[in-house]
């Protein structure tokens, strides 16, 4: 089963890894969100795909997993 970031913790991941405001904001758009309980909630495998594609990131350096929130 996939894990899930809430907001507050999708942005101070990504946050650390150097992106900016905007940036964060284009990623969780493009990964969709989730509904459950009226939260959204994130698909971490997803936002760990998309964001180690960015120029200043290696292909192995980003890691999103709950368990670092």
């Amino acid at each position: 089963m996939p894990e899930y970031l809430d907001l507050t913790s999708a942005k101070r991941l990504l946050k650390a890894q150097g992106f900016n405001t905007l940036d964060i904001e284009c990623l969780l758009d493009l990964t969709a969100p989730h509904s459950r309980n009226g939260e959204k909630l994130w698909p971490a495998d997803r936002i760990e795909r998309l964001a180690a594609r960015a120029y200043w990131l290696g292909q192995h350096e980003v890691s999103l997993s709950t368990t670092a929130a």
